[in-house]
């Protein structure tokens, strides 16, 4: 086989972003992935709370004259929606390149459950498509009646929203070997890996409750205590980049081989 066969395809994304058009530095990469991550997570957020202060406004039995109603706040919440998924993937191409050297399987692993998360995440907004078409398609409304109209967006409401609670368990999991990539590089503190793998935990746990004891009360502590590790990490790479070694000191945790790291 050719060399050039054998080459994984993440080795050669990693070599495309690493141009010198995309970065003249690991620090420019980190504050790339950085503000990436901060943007996604606020188009997501955003997106979330005005999605549902339209839906919840009234409950199920104006669900579809809401949506009408507020047809352009619906659709920039789904805008946002989508923004955030692309921002989730390309920090993960971001954190890819800085990363993949530390070790190249845990860099992989991280890749892949960024991409099945995000492609969770593209297939559930069709559930959002479906909500706005019924409430502001005339033929739809006429077919379904007004009390079926806000059954069906309604329902595509919750099925969407199904599909943000199984994108809790790709949140969790990406941080998994995002984590160890960072407490075994030299270019973090340990501590902010540590943080990092306690939200992992975090997020997988949040899962697994709201799977198996949908009704459970809200733990809103200890989500904090797991989000700060992303607000951590997001926080060093926009402040700091990445810790450099000094001038002509080596950075033994760069490993060069699938065997080491």
């Amino acid at each position: 086989m050719s060399r050039a066969a054998a080459t994984p395809i993440l080795e050669a994304m990693s070599e495309a972003l690493s141009t010198k058009a995309f970065m003249t530095s690991p620090k420019v990469v980190a504050r790339v992935a950085g503000s990436l991550y901060l943007f996604g997570s606020v188009c997501f957020v955003v997106a979330m709370l005005v999605r549902s202060s339209i839906l919840n406004e009234s409950g199920t039995a104006g669900a579809a004259d809401n949506v009408r109603s507020s047809a352009f706040l619906f659709r920039a919440s789904l805008a946002g929606d989508l923004v955030s998924w692309t921002c989730f993937l390309l920090t993960g191409m971001a954190l890819y390149v800085l990363l993949n050297k530390v070790h190249r399987m845990a860099a992989a692993a991280m890749m892949v459950f960024v991409v099945v998360g995000t492609a969770v995440g593209y297939v559930n907004d069709v559930n959002q498509y479906v909500a706005l078409t019924i409430a502001t398609s005339a033929p739809y409304a006429k077919a379904f009646g007004a009390e079926g109209s806000n059954a069906l967006v309604m329902l595509a409401a919750q099925t969407q929203h199904g599909g943000l609670l199984i994108n809790e368990m790709f949140f969790g999991l990406w941080l998994l070997p995002l984590s160890y990539l960072v407490i075994k590089s030299t270019y973090f503190p340990r501590l902010v890996g540590f943080l990092l793998s306690v939200a992992a935990v975090d997020w997988i746990a949040q899962f697994f409750a709201d799977l198996l004891v949908p009704g459970l009360p809200y733990l809103f502590a200890v989500e904090q205590i797991g989000g700060a590790g992303e607000f951590v990490f997001v926080g060093w790479l926009l402040i700091f980049g990445v810790r450099l070694p000094a001038a002509g000191a080596s950075a033994p945790a760069m490993a060069t081989s699938l065997g080491r790291g």
